[in-house]
């Protein structure tokens, strides 16, 4: 004899429903509220609100991997020098902390000046030249994300940028940033090493023409001159336009930013407002 639960026994005489054809799910066989026709999908299923930065996100991912050709290339550097660089800056600067994700948005900047053709964007069917090298760098949100933009950060020093980074990302989860803060940009860098994700492929912001996504630096076992050593390895994935950039301008472009976070002396040279003790 099949067992019901009060509200159950309630429900099945009112609509008359047939009680050979349930199966319960409560304790030993026990008919309940989820058993019953129509309640299943009132727990399994809920609307979610969609706040108004999840539709844009959801128009622009949507517009952007339906309408730009992307490709992809990926590379492996070996960034113990940047890590250095990075804890020698730390340890000579009480007030200055900077990340890792600081010395890679500058590196991006270089990168992008020795690589001009990477500033180039599709608009309108046509190519246009930004003159401004201005790195867009991905916060998440609790809707969504949003993209910040670091202006002329060719120009600028590490504390600099690292100094703006923070108070960007700060008003964007206050959402206080003005549109001129997050609109334009030459290239996003998307970084989600810190939850252990060793790489990925990230969707273009339009109308940028490139998009660098970052993944975990991990201590692996490498082969240096026929010896086995320790080195600490990042692998980075170019997302690219090819209706603006051909293979060999996206690979000399992510090339040259390898060689520079693997010798990362240019980026303290390129910034005026660092003096090491």
């Amino acid at each position: 004899m099949l067992k019901l639960s009060p509200y159950a026994k309630k429900i099945i005489k009112k609509n008359n429903i047939d009680i050979s054809i349930l199966k319960g799910t409560g304790p030993n066989g026990r008919i309940i509220k989820r058993d019953l026709p129509g309640f299943d999908n009132e727990i399994k299923e809920k609307k979610i609100v969609i706040s108004q930065i999840r539709k844009i996100i959801a128009e622009r991912t949507t517009a952007a991997f339906r309408d730009i050709p992307h490709f992809y290339l990926k590379i492996e550097s070996k960034i113990d020098k940047l890590i250095n660089l990075k804890n020698t800056i730390n340890n000579s600067y009480s007030k200055t902390k900077i990340s890792l994700n600081d010395l890679l948005i500058k590196a991006l900047a270089i990168a992008q000046k020795n690589n001009p053709k990477t500033l180039n964007q599709w608009i309108d069917n046509e190519i246009i030249k930004i003159n401004s090298i201005d790195i867009s760098v991905a916060v998440a949100l609790e809707d969504g994300l949003i993209t910040p933009i670091i202006k002329s950060a060719d120009k600028k020093g590490i504390n600099e940028i690292s100094n703006e980074v923070k108070t960007l990302v700060k008003k964007a989860k206050n959402n206080s940033l003005s549109p001129e803060e997050y609109t334009g940009g030459t290239i996003t860098i998307s970084n989600l090493g810190m939850y252990g994700i060793s790489e990925f492929d990230a969707i273009i912001n339009p109308p940028q023409s490139c998009i660098i996504a970052i993944g975990e630096a991990k201590k692996t076992p490498v082969i240096l001159n026929d010896e086995i050593i320790q080195s600490t390895i990042m692998k980075s994935t170019l997302s690219a336009d090819h209706r603006v950039l051909d293979g060999a301008v996206a690979a000399n472009f992510l090339k040259t930013f390898n060689d520079i976070i693997e010798n990362p002396f240019q980026i303290w040279l390129e910034s005026k407002d660092m003096k090491l003790n």
